[in-house]
């Protein structure tokens, strides 16, 4: 006999109940072996989508429900472990076992109500906010980009956090853009790279997001070592999502990184609560952007969806020209990580949209790596000496081959065949 729709859907509920509890018991019983094991199958879930119907939106306050089960019962209990697993700067470091289910670990992808998808999308143009320190050679390339592939560009925001020089007043006026530059009393002494980043961004976001967002103008928050490689508008990027953003390449996570973020104009009711923010949740440290988690939770219709990502592994002279090659051969030198084994490439998810932007992995970190600015200026001229450059004309048949040749290609957090052995030889 045929199964309703009803039961099925039952039996889908009743399988996340079991997954639940059998986490539940997992941690418990203090199971290492076992806990690993439901990792890879919850990382296999979120990579297959899976997640996306057996979490839909009106199941969150469900598994609140069970979270606060959960904790009551671990209270009850008064059992105390003292597990600490060594931090990696790289990912979101644990500093004691939770003892429930973070919701944050759930969380997945938004998709818009059906009135949203069908309602006229705003056509208030696009507000790129960028944010510089003083390598002011990347700012001329970041700004020379977008205003050449900007679509339905209003406006330029240029947000540095170290004192103005000549060379980035003269980069700005030659490209049009609003200089911001962050107050020197709202700096932490002796903060680090991330706290001073997320300071800015907070300090943009509250300081200029609502005069764009009640035009009906989205907003593009991009680092300084981000640029775009094909032309793109406000409507395919976002796509009527609320928020589309690079998810961070941490493990696990389920936040915003700080350094791509698209919002849309419905969040100005709600942008006072939109926070990049680090942030601890159940013993666990997360980077910046980590309080975007919180702005998910709190508004459960908000819609956002990741931005897809690869990477370049060696030089193509067909691929947008080969106009990185100089900067993939760089990188391929200078990182042993696996997931650096080449420069960061985020795609739009949508299929409306033609969307590539690239990452130019530390491009302004000095305490990294020192001494770049060799490495700034050749991809300044690879660049310009390419169709992309002032002097040529780029063949929009080439663009959109080089973005083809992009969404085929496989995609990270390393899946599949794309390992770690495989590329960076273990």
């Amino acid at each position: 006999m045929e199964i309703s729709r009803h039961t099925h859907i039952k039996i889908i509920i009743l399988l996340v109940l079991i997954a639940i509890l059998f986490y539940y018991l997992l941690i418990k019983t203090n199971t290492h072996e076992l806990k690993n094991t439901f990792k890879v199958f919850h990382h296999i879930l979120n990579r297959s989508r899976i997640m996306e119907m057996l979490v839909p939106v009106s199941n969150v306050t469900i598994l609140n429900r069970i979270g606060n089960i959960t904790n009551r019962t671990n209270t009850s209990t008064k059992r105390s472990i003292n597990t600490t697993i060594t931090p990696d700067p790289s990912t979101t470091t644990t500093t004691g076992r939770p003892t429930t289910i973070d919701i944050a670990e759930l969380l997945v992808e938004r998709s818009p109500s059906a009135v949203r998808l069908k309602a006229k999308a705003p056509t208030g143009g696009l507000a790129v906010f960028l944010f510089q320190t003083e390598h002011y050679i990347l700012a001329d390339l970041q700004l020379y980009l977008m205003r050449k592939l900007a679509i339905d560009l209003v406006a330029l925001e240029l947000f540095i956090d170290r004192p103005l020089t000549p060379e980035m007043c003269d980069v700005a006026r030659a490209h049009r853009a609003k200089i911001n530059i962050f107050p020197t009393d709202r700096h932490r002494a002796n903060a680090g790279g991330s706290d001073r980043n997320t300071a800015i961004v907070n300090w943009a976001i509250s300081l200029k997001a609502k005069k764009y967002l009640g035009n009906g103008t989205a907003i593009l928050l991009l680092d300084g070592d981000v640029f775009p490689l094909s032309p793109f508008d406000s409507v395919t990027l976002l796509n009527s999502r609320d928020v589309v953003c690079r998810k961070h390449p941490a493990l696990f996570a389920r936040f915003c990184w700080i350094g791509f973020i698209c919002l849309g104009p419905q969040l100005y009711d709600t942008i006072d609560h939109f926070n990049v923010g680090q942030t601890m949740r159940q013993g666990k440290s997360y980077d910046s952007g980590g309080k975007t988690i919180e702005y998910f939770l709190k508004y459960e219709n908000a819609s956002f969806s990741w931005m897809r990502e690869t990477i370049f592994l060696g030089t193509d002279k067909d691929l947008f020209w080969g106009a990185m090659d100089q900067d993939i051969k760089w990188i391929s030198q200078h990182f042993s990580r696996c997931d650096k084994c080449g420069p960061e490439i985020f795609l739009s998810p949508f299929d409306v949209s033609n969307a590539v932007f690239y990452h130019m992995i530390s491009a302004t970190s000095e305490w990294r790596f020192g001494g770049q600015g060799g490495r700034r200026l050749s991809i300044h001229d690879s660049v310009m000496q390419s169709p992309y450059g002032p002097n040529k004309t780029y063949s929009m048949s080439d663009i959109i081959a080089s973005v083809r040749k992009v969404q085929q290609m496989e995609l990270i957090p390393f899946f599949g065949n794309l390992t770690c052995e495989r590329i960076c030889g273990g």
